[in-house]
């Protein structure tokens, strides 16, 4: 099957299986109610992650990449399945952390996927060694857990990855990285018909849940390193960072504040981007609209020092500068907003 064709029905096949999902969802419970920190004000189905997982394999079926993406599918399964059973009965942190490591000890030992080589951010050349297997446990728990986070508003979670994804198919023009990145950013698509704040889509209306934001966090990650180690590499790892600014400024910083407050990391609590937007009095549309804006603007950054071979020290010194501007930013705002 062609590349555009298989798209294209990786698209469709996603938004069929929401829709035959959604009945199945709201007979089983498999729902979001509204309340507490949840914006939204009707129960809607949490089916948007098993339809994107079961559209990516028939888009893997279709373009005959299996055996590449044999080891990334199960990992996905588990983590769809870990998330379904998440999203309809509650799954202790700690397990879901157990399992996300299990996954990245599965990318480590059975794919051969780890990061090996973090490029020169402190201007020289530096190779992990030892280091690699726990540096890269961290980072896959990181980002797969920035995404779940990501997760408070339609589109958002969703939109972030898709705008990460484009700059890496861009990247990963002649890899074979790309076929796989291409199919996800189709079945994200097909999701975000259904999840974006919008009236067209309101008998389509999905959420992706744990299942779905995991998925996507362990996707990311997965062809990030992909694609910024070995020799033939075409991401500086410090790009990749660019890439994924605002998900890891709000999951860190979240961490942080909770605990220096002597909260458990676990708590959930607003102290998130969108939520504080939200408060801040901006409307879920113009909430998305903004840090989706920031996200492209960041990719940009990383995408053209890139291009233009911008040294990883200086490029990482001016992420790390970002990141403590937002860190003051956001407790500042937080601050007013809770006298």
């Amino acid at each position: 099957m062609g590349l555009i064709i298989s798209l294209v029905c990786t698209l469709l096949i996603t938004v069929l299986f929401i829709l035959v999902l959604r009945p199945v969802a709201i007979a089983t419970g498999l729902v979001d109610t509204p309340g507490g920190r949840k914006t939204h004000k009707n129960p809607t189905p949490v089916v948007g992650g098993i339809a994107m997982y079961l559209g990516l394999f028939f888009g893997v079926l279709s373009l005959e990449i299996l055996p590449y993406a044999n080891w990334f599918l199960l990992g996905a399964s588990l983590l769809v399945l870990i998330g379904i059973i998440d999203d309809r009965y509650n799954v202790s942190p700690i397990a879901r952390l157990i399992a996300q490591t299990w996954v990245a000890l599965m990318m480590i030992f059975l794919a051969d996927i780890q990061i090996e080589n973090i490029g020169s951010p402190l201007f020289f050349n530096w190779n992990l060694g030892i280091f690699s297997i726990p540096i890269t446990i961290l980072v896959t728990l990181t980002m797969i857990n920035a995404f779940n986070a990501l997760d408070g508003i339609d589109g958002l979670s969703g939109g972030v990855a898709f705008i990460a994804l484009s700059f890496m198919a861009f990247l990963s023009i002649n890899s074979i990285t790309l076929d796989l990145i291409l199919l996800l950013m189709a079945t994200i698509l097909g999701f975000l018909l259904c999840n974006i704040p919008s009236n067209f889509n309101r008998k389509a209306k999905c959420f992706m849940g744990d299942a779905g934001s995991t998925f996507i966090g362990f996707s990311i990650i997965w062809l990030g390193v992909s694609l910024s180690q070995g020799e033939s590499s075409s991401m500086s790892p410090v790009t990749g960072l660019w890439l994924v600014s605002i998900p890891v400024f709000d999951f860190v910083v979240s961490i942080l504040r909770r605990i220096l407050s002597g909260k458990s990391p676990f708590s959930p609590d607003r102290d998130h981007l969108h939520y504080i937007l939200l408060d801040s009095g901006l409307s879920a549309k113009k909430a998305l609209v903004l840090i989706l804006i920031m996200t492209f603007i960041t990719s940009t950054i990383g995408l053209v020092s890139q291009i233009f071979s911008v040294s990883d020290g200086i490029m990482f010194l001016l992420w790390v500068s970002l990141g403590v501007m937002y860190y003051f930013n956001i407790k500042r705002i937080y601050k007013n907003q809770k006298k």
